[in-house]
């Protein structure tokens, strides 16, 4: 059969619509090949991001290595280091910190050196100028001569280590650096030294409180004071000017600002199952993510390590050896002063032996995108002028603030004492090296496999000439002048007490009839009574047990305040059925229940209702309640209670039902009407946001961790927590459970997970078993381990 003849008639396509139709071919084409070049992008990207995660497997050589070293590491990223050198085991320590924790390391030099705006930007000024004010570098480099050779060695080991790395990996670093187009330059050992300085200034916290209380003795006599700090001395504090004051509360960035509590306790084999002792800690810090914590065991000839250690410094802050264990606790020593210094003309202050000139240094801060900040920096004999730093006219004519601190001392070797209390094999060697411990003061519980228990406080306490450092001194008196320390074998110690247990929760250490001054302002006691309590109401204690008070969410600042903060019946019927349910609550704050979030919001409305009035602008430097201050003024102080603002007088039963309808109706708009259905853990959550990341659109929820936990802030489960929000920010990022009977047998768990880099899976996965405190046992290679092998490389 033929095929059709064409239609005569028919022409075929017009020529405008053969060229339309060859343009849109074309722009498919492009169309294609642009979004396959898009996806190749996104996908080398990601490889490239991808390649920033550790090699865990295979062999590496490795220059500066001397011997054939191993990292192994197990199914959530714990390594253990085998070298057969001390040399190489710390060499090796700072090649896995680079690997996993770099960026954090990073960081963490730069705001103690004052460097941070070099990679960020201006947002680092502030921490920048307050680091360089207290030359914490120069500090740190003048005080790494003073150390022993042992120190010195292994903190050169683990900086070659780190550099090591930085050397091989150099075109793989981190998102962060990839973000911020930085690039970290070589560590050194006194980088090192800077970490463990500003983790010495942020475990201070009391001179705050100070600057505070001279600032409101312009407004208050010092009956009303004492009210409001019932443990400091009677008397009138030295007054600060308003602007003075604000000026240096001001200057305080967020990178030295305080944040500390931890628990500790031990007990005898007379009180355990094993008949050998246990010892649980749990520091509390700030969250973060990652969490400051990272866990490692090392074992080389003559080295045994296991615990908790902060990537950039080597030594073991918490951990064992294999025949000792221990665990700390911040005393809340007083070891900062604020001195008032009398200006005397444009260059010198007064003292009381004369005029002296301040001492001045220029300060150069590089800026990121922005231009050199040139800083001048005045000194005096008692340390750094802080006030200069916001505002050199707001004080009263002629005078100014400087700062001491125990963290500033050029002769600080307290990296030593940690160098030395690793490798201590009993109680008197141990003893011995908390000798060189300085700075800051913190509380040791130790237990060895002999049998022996023991606590210890440890680091430099001001002698002062006159005062006890609870108030700024005036400079050109004399009187608050440090005259030495607290001798170190004068300092609260205890071995195998007849209790046969230890306890510190930052508690009081020392009894009315201590003959020196550690400190006027103690933490409360809640936690450290509830954890004697228990440890009292068991016989045949085991790491379980220990484990499980770890999670103790009973509140004891709870049922005793929610019996003074009962008001008048109210006719709200949801705040009547609130006040119910909080006479009925038993003060277990478990994240699954609405009475703690009704408590937690009912006293902060009432904190806020009583103070708020009278402090003004200063409450919000006064707004984490104080339970012993709030039951002084539910019981004996009650004129706090009336509202000022108000021409009635109210009493605190009124302010307290008033409170506690406006706390119902802000929860109920909020969670909605159903009392039933509210929990403590729909607003505690604990939140770990990541220090950069966070401020990034799309990755800041990707770098993210947070969990519903219960606790507040006075359970041994520590859940501080953000006022008006709940969210829970501070408490145990680290938990350790020590078996004197088979130290293999202790258990582990940090907050977030191992990894600092969020594309990895160990960043964030630790986060339910650090919440249920399901403790790993670390230390020993397991049969499934990723084995890493370094070798010299040359």
């Amino acid at each position: 059969m033929q095929d059709p003849l064409p239609d005569a008639n028919h022409r075929g396509p017009p020529e405008e619509a053969m060229v339309f139709g060859g343009e849109m071919r074309l722009w498919a084409k492009l169309v294609n090949i642009a979004v396959l070049a898009v996806l190749v992008a996104v996908a080398v990207s990601f490889l490239w991001l991808m390649s920033s995660l550790p090699r865990i497997e295979g062999r590496v050589p490795v220059k500066g290595l001397e011997l054939p070293a191993t990292i192994a590491r197990d199914s959530v990223g714990i390594p253990h280091i085998t070298a057969r050198s001390v040399r190489d085991a710390y060499f090796a320590a700072g090649w896995t910190h680079a690997q996993d924790r770099l960026w954090q390391m990073e960081t963490q030099r730069r705001v103690g050196a004052g460097r941070l705006a070099e990679i960020v930007g201006e947002a680092g000024l502030p921490s920048d100028r307050f680091m360089r004010t207290l030359g914490l570098r120069a500090l740190a480099e003048a005080s790494l001569e003073k150390l022993d050779k042992p120190t010195r060695d292994a903190l050169q080991s683990y900086a070659d280590g780190i550099n090591a790395w930085l050397r091989d990996h150099w075109h793989r670093l981190p998102p962060e650096f990839v973000v911020l187009r930085a690039r970290p330059e070589p560590w050194s050992p006194a980088d090192s030294l800077v970490i463990g300085r500003l983790l010495a200034l942020q475990l201070t916290n009391d001179w705050q409180s100070e600057i505070l209380k001279a600032k409101l003795a312009a407004h208050f006599d010092a009956r009303r004071l004492a009210e409001l700090w019932p443990g400091s001395p009677p008397g009138t504090p030295v007054t600060v000017a308003s602007g003075l004051a604000d000026a240096v509360m001001a200057a305080v960035p967020e990178t030295a600002r305080p944040h500390l509590a931890s628990n500790v306790w031990a007990v005898s084999g007379e009180r355990t199952a094993s008949r050998k002792p246990l010892l649980a800690n749990d520091p509390h810090l700030s969250f973060q993510a990652p969490v400051q914590w990272y866990l490692m065991s090392m074992e080389a000839p003559g080295l045994s390590l296991t615990g908790a250690t902060i990537p950039g410094i080597p030594f073991h802050l918490v951990g064992h050896n294999g025949r000792i264990a221990w665990g700390t606790t911040t005393t809340h020593a007083d070891t900062v002063d604020l001195f008032l210094e009398q200006q005397v003309g444009e260059d010198s202050y007064q003292t009381r032996q004369g005029n002296e000139r301040f001492s001045v240094r220029q300060e150069v801060i590089k800026v990121k995108g922005g231009d050199d900040v040139t800083l001048s920096v005045r000194g005096t004999r008692h340390g750094p002028v802080i006030s200069d730093l916001m505002a050199k006219d707001l004080a009263k004519p002629g005078q100014v603030v400087a700062l001491r601190s125990t963290a500033l001392e050029a002769d600080d070797v307290t990296a030593q004492a940690f160098q030395r209390l690793n490798r201590a094999i009993d109680w008197r060697g141990f003893s011995a090296a908390l000798k060189d411990f300085q700075s800051p003061v913190q509380n040791f519980a130790y237990a060895d496999t002999a049998g022996t228990i023991a606590f210890a406080t440890a680091g430099r306490v001001p002698l002062r000439k006159g005062g006890n450092g609870s108030v700024p001194a005036r400079g050109w008196t004399g009187e608050g002048e440090w005259t030495g320390w607290i001798p170190p074998d004068k300092l609260p110690q205890t071995v195998n007490p007849k209790s046969g247990r230890i306890v510190n929760a930052n508690n009081r250490v020392v009894g009315e009839r201590y003959p020196y001054s550690i400190a006027t302002e103690w933490p409360e006691g809640y936690r450290a009574q509830r954890i004697g309590e228990v440890l009292d109401s068991k016989a045949g204690l085991t790491v379980a047990d220990m484990a499980d008070l770890q999670l103790d969410q009973l509140s004891l600042a709870a049922l005793e305040l929610k019996e003074l903060m009962e008001g008048p019946p109210s006719i709200d019927p949801q705040a009547a059925e609130a006040a119910r349910r909080i006479t009925a609550w038993d003060g277990q704050s478990t994240a699954d229940r609405p009475e703690p979030l009704i408590f937690a919001a009912w006293l902060d409305q009432l904190w806020h209702d009583i103070l708020a009035d009278d402090l003004g602008d200063d409450f919000k430097a006064f707004r984490r309640v104080r339970p012993e201050v709030l039951a002084g003024i539910l019981t004996s102080h009650r004129h706090w209670c009336d509202d000022e603002t108000t021409p009635e007088a109210e009493s605190c039963e009124q302010i307290s039902a008033r409170a506690l309808e406006r706390a119902v109706k802000a929860l109920s708009e909020r969670h909605g009407p159903d009392m039933a259905t509210w929990t403590w853990g729909s607003d505690h959550r604990a939140v770990f946001e990541h220090p950069l990341l966070r401020h990034l659109p799309l990755v800041g929820g990707i770098s993210e961790a947070s969990i519903a936990t219960g606790g507040d802030d006075f359970t041994v489960d520590r859940g501080t927590y953000l006022p008006g929000s709940f969210r829970h920010i501070h408490g145990a990022g680290l938990r350790v459970v020590y078996d004197l009977a088979d130290l293999s047998n202790s258990r582990f768990i940090i907050a977030t997970g191992q990894s600092g880099n969020p594309l990895s899976r160990h960043y964030d996965d630790l986060m339910e078993a650090w919440r249920d405190n399901r403790g790993l046992a670390i230390g020993r290679r397991q049969d499934n381990a990723a084995v890493l092998r370094l070798e010299p490389g040359y």
